[in-house]
This record gives structure tokens, sequence and C-alpha cells, in this order.
């Protein structure tokens, strides 16, 4: 790059932050709070609409894809639309937060700002990282409008992925279209180069019933299926030895067991919710076939018998640590004082569907804290935070082009 290049970048980068503004984000985040798109249980459509309004005040040119009746996915779009000649960069998030629930000190969809945070429900997951880079994107359009950057906005990325998932398949673009990807989920400004896949696997157990006065008569499916359980913990600790590298291992956790009619009665069903964290590169298929294997090994000649499905995956990724993407993250972070520590994520989230399909750089990187502010009650962002994303989003996408 010529000295003249770096120049004009330099003032890019500096014209395109003096666009940010704080406040805006603030307000934006408080519309999407107030859209409340809970999932399961509602509809993401009015978020949408709130997302739809920010992206034309900001000159972004929005293009919906309905996935189910009330749920569209959203692309918004700044500059030419990307290609292989002239790739873009993917900013990746989603429309629908987690059920409120119970135990918030207020409504939990009536956004509040005290002592320089925002709190309410998607404040943190994600709807202020989707404000921030919005804000980012219409900045950098303004002093490099030749750029060609998309948001793109995915429903049910909390409950089964199908939003992430309607998109690739409908996706007629060139494969090669993207320079990097940019997931906005929560890191507390991390930059987060690794993330394992996740795969939600189902487990079905019939047994015959029986009077429990005679219990010999029937065969219990709950017993069959704590045999299974306790194989899922055996097989994780095995895995959990084994772990090395920046994540880890694979893991197995049983969520939920359910079955039974009553005390007295032999329980002829029992079902299992399995989530197995996946490896990058592996797949719920695998999974799958090493949870069948392990019920295969447990089930005996007592009456019993299981099936097992794979309901939903994701698939994980990793990003080299020398790569691009990664240094002008940290390069932008500590830029607006972050520490930028690069880790790995024990969470999922649907940035391995763009790596796997795109084949592009992926990480993730946003305000707000996933594991101790996230999917809890009197969830809540830092403003500060918010602002050094936008303003890392925004030197980020300068440099990226470069």
């Amino acid at each position: 790059m010529t000295d003249a290049r770096e120049a004009a970048d330099v003032d890019d980068v500096a014209r395109a932050l003096a666009l940010i503004d704080e406040a805006t984000i603030v307000a934006d985040t408080s519309s999407l709070i107030l859209a409340a798109s809970e999932n399961p249980g509602g509809t993401e459509l009015v978020a949408v609409r709130v997302l739809e309004s920010i992206a034309s005040r900001l000159g972004g040119r929005s293009r919906r894809s309905l996935v189910a009746p009330d749920r569209p996915n959203l692309s918004i779009r700044f500059g030419p639309d990307p290609s292989p000649e002239a790739p873009g960069v993917l900013i990746l998030g989603h429309s629908d937060v987690v059920p409120a629930g119970e135990g918030w000190a207020a409504d939990p969809f009536n956004p509040r700002v005290a002592d320089g945070w925002l709190t309410g429900r998607g404040a943190t997951d994600m709807k202020g990282g989707l404000a921030a880079a919005l804000q980012a994107m219409a900045a950098v359009h303004r002093v490099r409008p030749e750029l060609p950057l998309e948001l793109l906005v995915t429903v049910d990325e909390e409950d089964l992925a199908t939003g992430i998932q309607a998109h690739l398949r409908a996706d007629e673009g060139p494969r090669d279209a993207y320079r990097a990807c940019i997931v906005a989920e929560p890191t507390d400004l991390a930059v987060v180069i690794a993330c394992r896949g996740a795969a939600n696997l189902q487990v079905e157990v019939r047994g015959r019933a029986a009077h429990a006065g005679r219990p010999e008569d029937g065969a219990s499916a709950i017993t069959t299926a704590a045999r299974i359980a306790t194989w899922i913990a055996d097989d994780h600790e095995r895995m959990r030895a084994g772990a090395t590298g920046l994540l880890g291992s694979a893991t197995w956790s049983v969520g939920r067991i359910e079955g039974g009619h009553g005390t007295s009665i032999v329980p002829d069903r029992c079902t299992l919710l399995v989530d197995r964290r996946l490896m990058p590169g592996e797949t719920g298929a695998e999974a799958l076939a090493q949870l069948e294997a392990g019920i295969a090994g447990v089930l005996g000649d007592d009456g019993c018998d299981a099936h097992a499905s794979l309901l939903m995956e994701m698939p994980g990724f990793e990003t080299a640590p020398t790569h691009p993407l990664v240094a002008a993250a940290v390069e932008a972070l500590r830029a607006e004082g972050a520490t930028a520590p690069v880790e790995a994520w024990t969470a999922a989230c649907e940035g391995g569907f763009i790596a796997e399909h795109h084949g592009c750089p992926t990480i993730i990187l946003g305000p707000g804290d996933i594991t101790g502010q996230a999917h809890q009650p009197d969830e809540r962002v830092r403003i500060a935070d918010l602002s050094a994303a936008a303003r890392a989003y925004t030197r980020m996408l300068i440099h990226l082009h470069t």
C-alpha cells in the first residue's frame, strides 16, 4: 500500500468515526427492545420493522425473506451488492430474544437507562450489537460508498436456527462474495476466533406398562433412560479428559427427561433431550451415530427399545489467530482502549453456517457479556461498550477493504 493510500484510509476512518453517535445507538437499541420478539412463543416481525426503519433512515436498503408466517429474515445492504470481484464484509445477527421469564425489577421490554447501562430483554443478546453494527455501516458508507457492506438478521436463532438454514437454502449468489464475517453476538469486546457447534438430539425410550405392584410384568422406560443418561455422562467425561487447544473438546449434556404416567404405573415411555457441542468440522449426524452406538451398548433384554433423532445442528468454526481479520479486530478494539483478548466461545452461534457455506473467515465480536448478562433477568449492556463496538466495527470495515 502506498503512503498516500495509508493516509487516505486514516482520514476515512477519522471521518467515519466522527459520524458515530452514542445517543442514537442507545435510542435505536431501545426501539428494538420495545419491539418484543420472544422466541419461542412470539414472532420477530415487529423487530424487523424497526430494523427496516433504522436502515432506511441511515441510507441502507432492506430485503425481507419469509421463513414462516410473521418471521422474516432481513438483509440490509449499503453500497454495491457483494460479488467475487468486489467481496463484501458480512455482519451477522438475529432478531429474536429468549423469553423474558420471571425475576425482573421492571417491565423487561421497557428499556431503562441508568448509571451508564441500558437494561431490557435483548440489550445484550443482541439488539445492542445490531444497533451498533448499523451505525458503523452507515458511517462507513458515508465516506466510502463504494464498499459492499451487508447486515444479515435471521429469525429463530434462539431455538431451532430455521432462519439461517432457510437463508442458505435460498442463497443463489456466489459462494465467495464475502471477504469476512463478523458475528455481532456479545463477547464483552473480546475477539472470539473459535466456536463449537451444537446439536440438539432427542431419545425416545419405549417400555411396557404394568401395575407397580408387579413391576416385573412391565419394562421401565425410565430405568432404561437412566442407563442412557449415565452413558452420556460417562462419555462426556471421556471427551473432556482428552481436551486440547483453544476449544477443548466436544461435550454432552442431558437437558430434560420426561416420562411415566404416575407413581403406581411402570412407565412405558421416557424422552431425553440432549445437547451435544460439536467441534469444528464435526457434524450432527456424527454425534447422532455416536449416541446410537452408546444406546445400543446399554440396552439390555428388559423389553425396552430406544430411538435417537437429530432435531437441530449448528456447525462450529475456527479462524487462525494469525489471520488478517483477527489482526484488524484486535487493532480496532485496542484503538478504542479495549484490551481485545483473543478467545474461544463456550456458546454456539450461527457464524459456523456462514463460514461453512461461504468459506470466509469468521469471528464473533460484540458489546455485552454472554455469560453474565444474556438470557438473565435485568439483562443490560454498558452504553460505553455499544459505542466502542460501533467504532471498532467502523475501523474494521474500512481496514478489511484496504
